[in-house]
């Protein structure tokens, strides 16, 4: 099984899922860079920023116009056994980031 999940365009943010392991190619954050195992991978976890969270219940928050400034608060939080990854997903589509992140925490040992 190889697929890429391609989060954003530009920067480029992907993610690569391989049988055995998983690469990560993040130019907002070119330390994520690499190809990961699954077996040192513990959680994922999709992170919204408070406000945004908090917002997303007030459907008129939604046409405010400073609003995308908060998403960039947002991030797929992937802890590894010997470090924590944190993928800014400022412009990135959200739905794929929860497809990621379910894959992901299915694949942990």
């Amino acid at each position: 099984m190889n697929e890429t999940i391609t989060l954003r365009n530009s920067p480029k943010l992907d993610i690569r899922l391989q049988k055995d392991m998983f690469e990560i190619v993040d130019q907002i954050t070119p330390n994520n860079n690499g190809s990961y195992n699954y077996d040192s991978l513990k959680a994922v976890r999709l992170k919204k920023g408070w406000l945004l969270t908090l917002l997303s219940y007030i459907p008129f928050f939604w046409t405010v116009p400073f609003e995308p400034a908060f998403r960039n608060r947002t991030h797929l939080n992937v802890k590894l056994a010997e470090k924590t990854l944190r993928i800014w997903l400022v412009g990135s589509d959200l739905y794929k980031a929860a497809s990621v992140k379910r894959e992901l925490n299915m694949k942990k040992v």
